[in-house]
């Protein structure tokens, strides 16, 4: 399925014994620490079986602050049997520095079938019957190493914070490697990989420059602040989440120097008291100066804290679910999430709280400032063929719902399912396993 998230294939038997659980305890404080385990295991067909795990550890201290913790330490490694590695590592605390929010992020991220589909969303031709004869033709190769070093602390206004981050990345990208995709594949087989690929087009094009096109490092700062009145981190049932922050890349330590924003808005109602709760989350960023974003960090979402593994967009499973991954890329852009949450079952097992629930959810997204595009120099078969005249800034639109099990309030298995409103933005049905909830 398109933009299959899938972690493991036991999640679904983890749900399917806690539905069928049927004991039921007081609620009680959590105290000292608690892990959470999970196997990864998937297949697809482009980089084979997943094998390795993901574990969690929370430590509540003395309980007092539950179901706030004084660190979570999370650590995921997998590999594939075609050859992507994913190893990621990060340490959320408040304790290492006292009043302080502190989160390192340790990642190395090698995906062989990284989604690329170009500039301006609808500008670009999405064309199916082209990616059925060539699965790689809207792929391309890149390996990302990444550095993260996240701060949070308190303003003198209630609820008022300052937000400051270094991020240091290295971005190495290629094209799809389809002979080591092709071992043991028949040429007769439809799986079997040939032919170009638009990120190839976009490089011969000059719409990705050569200092740009095979990666590089990135050092990038993030100032900014941020309006947090939630109670609690994890589908809170009232509160707002409200940041604004620029993200400034210098000349004195990057080849291609630039600034961008980010603003993001989320707002938690609660109709019917821990049972239903509404959620919405509003964001927009964009380029700022004359200077161009390279264009492996335009798809990077200005997020901080992030528990998710991958925060690219817009589309796919950490923006608009149920659109194709990265489908939307632009020097601006614009998005909302809209969602339903319902608490059905709360119950107690070997000594630990859970939870479940299930979430029905509306995502849209456009481009508010298009990247510009000189297609002077292309012949007029590959204009028609590849870009269209529609407008740039059409909304993309998707709709779905899912199933939460929650461990202890902060450690939520999430099964998700969304579908594109619009066939240029992926026809398919795209299942999603993860950890958490979107925001």
């Amino acid at each position: 399925m398109t933009d299959m998230m899938t972690r493991n294939t036991t999640l679904t038997i983890a749900f399917s014994i806690l539905v069928l659980t049927s004991i039921h305890a007081q609620k009680q404080k959590k105290s000292g620490k608690n892990l959470g385990a999970i196997p990864a295991v998937s297949y697809n067909s482009d980089e084979g079986f997943q094998y390795g795990a993901v574990l969690n550890l929370f430590d509540y201290g003395d309980g007092s602050r539950y179901p706030a913790y004084d660190y979570s330490a999370y650590l995921e490694a997998s590999a594939y049997t075609k050859g992507s590695q994913l190893l990621r590592f990060f340490y959320d605390t408040e304790q290492w520095i006292p009043g302080i929010r502190s989160f390192f992020d340790l990642s190395y991220k090698n995906d062989y079938m990284m989604d690329f589909y170009g500039y301006n969303g609808y500008q670009t031709i999405y064309n199916q019957t082209t990616e059925a004869s060539n699965r790689a033709f809207y792929k391309m190769r890149q390996r990302q190493f990444s550095l993260l070093a996240d701060f949070k602390g308190k303003l003198p206004l209630e609820h008022l914070n300052w937000l400051a981050s270094y991020n240091l990345y290295n971005y190495k990208n290629g094209d799809v490697d389809v002979n080591r995709l092709n071992e043991g594949v028949s040429p007769l087989d439809p799986d079997y990989l040939d032919g170009s690929s638009l990120y190839d087009h976009y490089v011969d094009w000059g719409l990705i420059g050569p200092n740009e096109a095979e990666g590089g490092w990135v050092h990038a700062f993030k100032a900014g602040i941020l309006y947090d009145s939630r109670p609690e981190r994890n589908n809170p049932s009232r509160g707002l989440y409200t940041e604004l922050m620029l993200e400034f890349a210098p000349n004195i330590l990057n080849k291609m120097p630039y600034l961008r924003y980010g603003f993001v808005h989320r707002q938690y109602v609660g109709l019917i008291p821990k049972k239903l709760n509404a959620a919405i989350r509003i964001g927009t960023q964009g380029k700022l100066g004359d200077n161009a974003i390279p264009f492996f960090r335009k798809p990077g979402l200005i997020s901080p804290f992030s528990t998710r593994t991958s925060i690219t967009g817009l589309g796919g499973a950490n923006s608009l679910r149920g659109i194709l991954r990265n489908r939307v890329v632009s020097d601006g852009f614009a998005y909302t999430n809209v969602e339903l949450r319902w608490r059905i079952l709360d119950f107690s097992l070997i000594g630990q709280d859970f939870y479940l629930g299930i979430n029905g959810f509306y995502d849209a997204g456009m481009v508010t400032d298009a990247v510009q595009l000189s297609l002077d120099q292309l012949n007029t078969s590959d204009r028609a063929t590849y870009f269209s005249e529609t407008n740039v800034h059409s909304l993309h639109q998707s709709v779905g719902g899912g199933l939460k099990a929650a461990m202890n309030e902060n450690f939520i298995l999430s099964a998700e399912a969304g579908k594109a409103l619009d066939k240029r933005d992926g026809d398919r049905l795209s299942i999603y396993i993860n950890l958490n909830y979107l925001f």
